[in-house]
């Protein structure tokens, strides 16, 4: 069970290459040290595809309904841009401000900057 005093990254989603050796798909970035910044939730599984961004809104919409940027919540952008815009979007509609974490790589690890409009 979630323990909600917990901070939750927004992870958009991971994405995927083909290794070698297996011909089996996995993640092409590690977001292991996003949960020095809390517990992870992926939005949209890897290697989505999608016609109707109305499903789109409406799933990200759905995954996001417990952002709470006072507890310090935040998103990592990785993959689809439209994912990336329409997570953005979502969130400056409901709270004018909310945290990004951005992978720093002289330090080796994720710097929550906040977005605030």
């Amino acid at each position: 069970m979630n323990d909600s005093s917990k901070s939750i990254v927004y992870v958009t989603m991971v994405p995927n290459r083909r290794d070698k050796e297996t011909n089996m798909f996995v993640p092409s970035v590690n977001i292991s040290p996003a949960t020095e910044h809390g517990e992870v939730l992926i939005l949209m599984p890897a290697n989505s595809s999608f016609f109707a961004t109305q499903d789109l809104v409406a799933q990200l919409r759905q995954g996001l309904r417990n952002y709470n940027f006072e507890k310090g919540d935040s998103v990592v952008a990785l993959g689809d841009p439209v994912v990336i815009a329409v997570v953005g979007a979502l969130l400056a509609e409901r709270n004018k401000a909310f945290y990004i974490l951005r992978w720093d790589r002289q330090i080796s690890r994720y710097v929550k900057v906040k977005i605030a409009l």
